[in-house]
């Protein structure tokens, strides 16, 4: 025979308690029965009971005082009050303070029989509801770090539990990352070990009472845990741990409904914890595609902009040489010409000194008399002058050819050596003009070497471009000087240079193309220059095995960040 539910008879009077024992036994229901409502309490603090029959009269805690003690002690349990005197009133009263329904006296088997299977199945459809709302919750959160905060709330909703712990394996060790309802030290984590590892090797639900509970310390009486429910959390085959569930000795003892319920719960739960697993997974994967999406359109760019530089680069590169070649003459020639200028200032004057009319005519006409001797004299400076600005116009678009040959250089990285990235980047810092240097806030490096495998002078080629991009003194920013942080640290083996700046102002396209080539004003706005460092930087670093980064978050600006391959063996 299938036990319908657990129902507990309270009357003063044997031959009434004897008889509903019988009839409603033969009717399937697992009865109990107590003389008078402080028994009832008690047993409903022994063991957990679907239903309740209270007679309304009784001596020292009426069919009133006993519903609400019961309903105090067990929201969950429908308690149905019986009276003899037909005080519909007083059986509506018992209603109004949580009781089921109400029955006459002398009872009809059959009527109850009715009332009760109403009321189990309006608890039943109470586990259900709490059930699916629970279980939506779950299955609607897909965050992890949500979902775990959410689960220890819900469990101890649904089980009615006076603690829950949510117990997940780290990996294929046997070790736990324990999430508890509350902060308190107990139950102890040797006591949530010890059942989780019990449960996950039975690879069944298991119902507690005390003794089987090992561990358990208390400090106040009625304050210890003397049952627990503890489900393995199994989803596709894989085990993620196990969800246990805690009543001190002054609770009910955990139901055999509350067990299939929280089985439920337990297998909605593995399945949403899986859920989140796989939504990480792909979160980061796609954070991973994307990353590698833009370094594949960056990579895209500059080899575009390689084959352009190279192109660019053979063009120029003949020519410049040549005009650079005569303007060197032609400097030459003006250190002549001004030379000569100079003995014909020094023949004029000692001209000049003799007494002899010719004499004086010579001089004049060495310096060709008066103003024009002046404006020869500036003209042969201009001319000096104009050599020497068209000379260093011409080496700037050397250095800009030379830029265009690296950009399109397919050659190897330079060998590899170890070099400890803070005394890199001190040299870089010492190597900044003094007023980009302004910019710097702090230089904080780790307090030991930070050690990478990369050449020397590329590290440095590449930091250093980086540090005066970030300090050009041209830049956009929210304040004045003395925003720029640079900082050295390991993560694991691996060392990493961070540039924060919380004042640069820049848009998010311009954060997505701060590598690309880009051609710049200089200061004042009067001439344009094509900016190849950084995106040399970035081949050079990317080349060598380093990874880099941006991000912008509020507060605390750009971070650009550069993880650099580690010594092996550091």
């Amino acid at each position: 025979m299938t036990i319908r539910a657990a129902v507990l008879v309270i009357d003063d009077e044997p031959g009434i308690r004897d008889m509903l024992l019988y009839e409603l036994s033969q009717e399937g229901f697992d009865v109990e029965t107590a003389e008078n409502g402080f028994a009832a309490v008690e047993a409903l603090k022994r063991r957990k009971f679907d239903l309740a029959v209270t007679d309304l009269k009784m001596p020292g805690m009426d069919g009133m005082q006993t519903v609400e003690a019961l309903r105090a002690l067990d929201p969950d349990i429908e308690v149905i009050v019986a009276t003899g005197y037909a005080s519909v009133e007083t059986a509506v009263a018992c209603m109004k303070r949580g009781a089921y329904d109400y029955i006459q006296k002398p009872y009809d088997p059959a009527e109850l029989k009715l009332l009760l299977e109403r009321a189990t199945q309006k608890n039943h459809l109470q586990g259900v509801v709490s059930l699916y709302e629970a279980s939506r919750a779950l299955l609607s959160t897909l965050k992890h770090s949500d979902l775990v905060r959410l689960v220890v709330t819900l469990a101890q909703r649904v089980l009615r539990a006076d603690d829950v712990a949510l117990l997940l394996q780290r990996g294929d060790s046997k070790d736990f990352d324990i999430h508890r309802l509350t902060e308190a030290a107990t139950p102890s984590t040797e006591l949530l070990t010890e059942l989780g590892q019990r449960v996950i090797d039975s690879d069944s639900a298991l119902r507690l009472p005390a003794p089987s509970i090992p561990m358990v310390t208390s400090t106040r009486a009625g304050d210890a845990y003397a049952f627990a429910l503890v489900y393995p959390l199994i989803a596709r085959d894989r085990t993620m741990g196990a969800l246990v569930a805690l009543r001190r000795s002054a609770s009910p003892e955990f139901a055999l409904s509350e067990l299939e319920r929280g089985t439920v719960f337990a297998s909605q739960l593995a399945v949403s914890l899986d859920n989140a697993r796989l939504y990480d997974e792909l979160a980061q994967k796609i954070s991973e595609l994307m990353a590698t999406r833009e370094q594949l359109v960056h990579a895209e760019k500059l080899a575009l902009a390689g084959k352009l530089a190279g192109a660019v680069a053979h063009e120029v590169n003949n020519p410049l040489s040549f005009v650079r070649a005569n303007l060197d003459a032609l400097k030459d020639y003006s250190s002549a010409v001004g030379g000569l200028w100079r003995a014909v200032e020094s023949a004029a004057l000692y001209l000049r000194g003799l007494p002899e009319a010719q004499a004086q005519e010579h001089a004049r006409g060495l310096t060709h008399a008066g103003e024009r001797g002046d404006r020869t004299e500036n003209l042969v400076r201009e001319i000096g002058e104009a050599i020497d600005e068209t000379l260093e116009g011409v080496r700037r678009i050397s250095e800009l050819v030379a830029g265009f040959a690296s950009l399109a250089s397919l050659r190897e990285a330079a060998t590899p050596e170890p070099v400890d990235v803070n005394e890199v980047l001190q040299d870089c810092v010492e190597a900044l003009p003094s007023q980009a240097r302004r910019h710097l806030a702090q230089v904080s490096t780790e307090a030991q070497p930070c050690m990478a495998l990369l050449a020397r002078e590329e590290l440095r080629s590449a930091l250093f471009n980086l540090l005066a991009f970030l300090c050009a003194t041209e830049r956009k920013r929210t304040q004045g000087t003395g925003a720029l942080k640079v900082l050295t640290t390991l993560e694991g083996t691996q060392p990493v240079v961070l540039f924060q700046d919380e004042t640069l102002v820049l848009t998010e396209d311009e954060r997505h193309r701060i590598f690309d080539p880009s051609v710049e004003l200089d200061r004042g706005g009067r001439t344009m220059r094509l900016n190849l460092a950084l995106a040399l930087s970035y081949q050079v670093l990317r080349r060598g095995g380093a990874e880099v980064s941006t991000s912008f978050e509020s507060g605390r600006g750009l971070t650009l960040r550069v993880l650099l391959p580690p010594v092996i063996g550091k």
